[in-house]
């Protein structure tokens, strides 16, 4: 027997999509407490959870570095979500939450070994690293900010503070606040960095307004309070998303004996989709005494008899988010709509030898024979581990549909051992353990898409976070899950 409850499929198992099944879960638990009539949510995969971005990062949170753009409220509430899970979750221990102290340095002069080619290091602009607005596909013209900010949640304002209050500096991944507003300290407050090339030192940030996850954990273990709650997980790749009763037109020509075209005989007549033919077997099964409730889309899997029947989706899948563009039921969706696509970025994971303090460093290397500045950022995290960041390569790209097939570059993963061997005595050669690259989902405007498609029945997206995306990913989950279960 067909499964007449309302049924809620989320593609892309990410930190905005774990997130958005976690949040979705709780709300349904609460609005229906009869798990009989309680609506299905399905969570799609098609390699693990956390695999891209959301599982590659560096998971740093920070409070007040979006303030002054349209994401202040969402950034702000979201940090403060971060510390609300992890309080219910013992996430210090399940996901390595805590606060951390956050340094500006500035380092000059390092000798590196010329690479084999030079390569043009990505350089954004201000208006290209700061997140500015939520962006809210819109049927026509464009709303404003405020209206985007009112259509996908209802967060309450909260109360800036003159710590962290503006963005001026750029960084190849995250903008650190304007550093005349910060606190200039002592080379030997990082005594883990070498302070002899240590030009300028400040902290922009403390355990009160920045803090860290370990991202993979944390997408990982909402999921499994997510499952715990009744989340059924799939492990496929979606081919296609139909709409049920769909015809698109087919303009049928008619040639006469001479070759020509006779306009009077042209006619337009509409083919069968998989989603129509989908339909006919529904009414052929009715007659066998199978209840059948018709849902506005199915969900085509790349797994025979896997096809899922919907009535609302979410695509959250990242870098992957315009994927969507091919399915049929995304036809009104343009690419302008949704420009996103993947800034390749590389990262190490080190095991120093020594303890690392929970001191998170933002560091701008001016003078090396590559360029005029490199930016890398450095995370200790609790389990012993340094994860380093940075050469982000070029422009955004569209990355390969296997998200398992490698994107890095061996001399830009070359390039980052060598600075940090020349950064700190503790991240010497020896101590790194691997280095691999992943593709940040970043819009074209440096905005997030999160937004129902207009005129549709119930599709959303929700994608475009760039480097902010494990910071703004619970909080974008719980904006969705109130899309979806309450409208609004």
């Amino acid at each position: 027997m067909s499964d007449s409850r309302e049924t809620v499929v989320i593609i892309g198992a990410g930190i905005v999509g774990v997130s958005t099944a976690y949040f979705t879960m709780k709300k349904l638990i609460a609005k229906y407490p009869d798990a009989a009539t309680r609506p299905r949510v399905i969570l799609l995969e098609q390699c693990e959870p956390g695999c891209s971005a959301s599982g590659k990062s560096g998971g740093f949170l920070a409070r007040h570095w979006s303030d002054g753009t349209d994401t202040e409220q969402l950034a702000q509430f979201s940090y403060d979500l971060h510390a609300k899970l992890a309080a219910e979750h013992d996430g210090a221990a399940r996901w390595g939450f805590r606060p951390l102290d956050t340094f500006s340095a500035e380092i000059d002069r390092i000798s590196v070994a010329p690479a084999k080619q030079r390569k043009k290091t990505h350089q954004r602009t201000e208006s290209e690293s700061v997140v500015t607005s939520i962006e809210v596909i819109a049927p026509q013209t464009s709303r404003s900010s405020a209206t985007a900010m009112e259509e996908y949640s209802s967060f309450p304002p909260t109360p800036a503070t003159q710590e962290d209050d503006t963005q001026t500096s750029t960084h190849a991944s995250i903008s650190v606040p304007d550093v005349q507003t910060v606190k200039i300290v002592a080379p030997e407050t990082v005594p883990w960095l070498k302070t002899d090339v240590v030009t300028n030192l400040r902290q922009v940030g403390g355990t009160t307004n920045t803090a860290q996850v370990d991202p993979l954990k944390l997408t990982r273990e909402l999921l499994a309070e997510a499952k715990a709650r009744g989340l059924e997980v799939i492990r496929a790749k979606v081919i296609d998303v139909a709409e049920t009763g769909y015809r698109p037109p087919v303009i049928e020509l008619s040639i006469d004996s001479r070759g020509n075209q006779a306009p009077d005989l042209l006619t337009v007549e509409t083919c069968k989709t998989t989603s129509q033919t989908m339909m006919e077997l529904d009414e052929a099964s009715s007659h066998t005494g199978i209840t059948s409730t018709r849902k506005p889309y199915v969900v085509l899997l790349d797994q025979d008899g896997m096809d899922i029947p919907a009535d609302k989706i979410v695509v959250a899948c990242g870098a992957w988010a315009t994927s969507c563009l091919r399915w049929e039921a995304f036809r009104e969706v343009s690419a302008s709509q949704i420009p996103i696509q993947g800034l390749r970025v590389h990262y190490l994971v080190i095991k120093p030898k020594v303890e690392i303090a929970a001191q998170a460093v933002f560091a701008e290397i001016n003078g090396t024979v590559y360029s005029g500045e490199d930016a890398i950022e450095i995370y200790p995290r609790p389990d012993g581990s340094v994860f380093v960041c940075g050469e982000a390569l070029d422009d955004p790209e569209m990355p390969p549909h296997n998200p398992f097939e490698p994107v890095y570059s061996k001399r830009a993963t070359s390039r980052l051992k060598q600075i940090v061997n020349d950064v700190s005595p503790a991240l010497s050669f020896d101590a790194i353990q691997y280095g691999l690259a992943c593709h940040l989902p970043v819009h074209a405007k440096g905005i997030p898409v999160i937004s129902k498609v207009p005129t549709s029945k119930g599709l959303y997206i929700a994608a475009g976070h760039g480097c902010w995306g494990i910071l703004n990913g619970p909080a974008t989950g719980m904006a969705v899950s109130e899309l979806l279960i309450d409208g609004e």
